[in-house]
């Protein structure tokens, strides 16, 4: 190494030496009695976010958290920076999760913490070379707010638990055929979607054949025109996608799975307010539960 490589290499070191030389990192197991007492220096923090405190105290509670490297921050005054949705959800979930704990950082930098865009499942499903991930990850999703919804569409995609990147692994593991249901509903414009794409996949449990016919109905048509699945693509046709119809469209599409099953042909199919949600006729709904925990 050259002589002025090597000075601007000790100048580096006792610049940081000089900057962070007080800062210190440990590693901690944190129960519900240490969060608290953390949680009595959380002078600086934003506004809790409820629904983000419960997704972690969820995955607490399912053994699913991981000390990821994500500290807990306290400033040079003691006062914590960050950590108080983590350090909330210990205290909810009981249960004792690792932290990286870092001390005596600079207030100043507080401004900084959690600049960065949050990584999505769909994400951590691209890094590891999922095809599709976006659309698999918002499927797994789908398929886990069904679930815990007791077999059940509400117009909220943020209804029961976040899908997890472990829980999310768990489900593709459980039911990989979910990547071939995305690949089946992408060519079709009238129900593309992560509602779309989990019917398809829970009525091939039933009938892979059924489901699939779901799929190439929606896209091509058929020249029976009385059949289920085209009369459901009709009535797509003639009421565009709307988010609050969300919970009508995939009760309709349960129907028409169920007389495609029976050998029925209504003349159309209707879904009104007030009324129980369809159960997918032939689906072991506990079996399902029991898969996805």
């Amino acid at each position: 190494m050259a002589t002025a490589e090597i000075e601007v290499e000790v100048l580096a070191v006792d610049e940081m030496l000089h900057k962070y030389g007080s800062v210190k990192v440990t590693i901690e197991r944190i129960g519900p009695d240490k969060a608290r007492e953390y949680l009595e220096r959380n002078t600086k923090n934003r506004r809790l976010n409820e629904r983000h405190m419960k997704r972690l105290c969820d995955a607490m509670s399912a053994g699913e958290w991981w000390m990821n490297g994500e500290p807990i921050i306290f400033g040079s005054d003691g006062n914590l920076l960050n950590g108080q949705h983590r350090l909330t959800a210990t205290i909810q979930s009981g249960a004792y999760s690792d932290f990286m704990v870092v001390r005596n950082v600079d207030e100043d930098a507080f401004r900084t913490i959690d600049g960065g865009r949050i990584r999505t499942t769909g994400d951590v499903l691209t890094i590891e070379g999922e095809k599709n991930a976006n659309q698999v990850a918002a499927a797994i999703q789908a398929l886990v707010s069904f679930v815990d919804l007791n077999g059940n569409v509400y117009g909220s995609t943020n209804a029961g638990r976040k899908a997890t990147p472990i829980l999310t692994a768990r489900v593709l593991e459980a039911y990989p055929q979910i990547r071939h249901s995305v690949h089946a509903m992408n060519r079709n414009n009238l129900f593309r979607n992560q509602h779309g794409n989990m019917l398809h996949m829970l009525f091939s449990l039933v009938s892979s054949r059924l489901a699939d016919d779901f799929a190439s109905v929606l896209t091509e048509g058929d020249s029976d025109i009385g059949r289920p699945f085209v009369v459901f693509r009709e009535s797509l046709v003639r009421t565009p996608a709307r988010t609050e119809l969300r919970r009508s469209y995939c009760a309709k599409a349960i129907k028409a799975f169920n007389a495609e099953l029976s050998g029925e042909r209504p003349k159309m199919f209707k879904f009104i307010q007030g009324e129980e949600f369809p159960t997918i006729v032939g689906l072991d709904y506990e079996r399902l539960a029991e898969l996805i925990g």
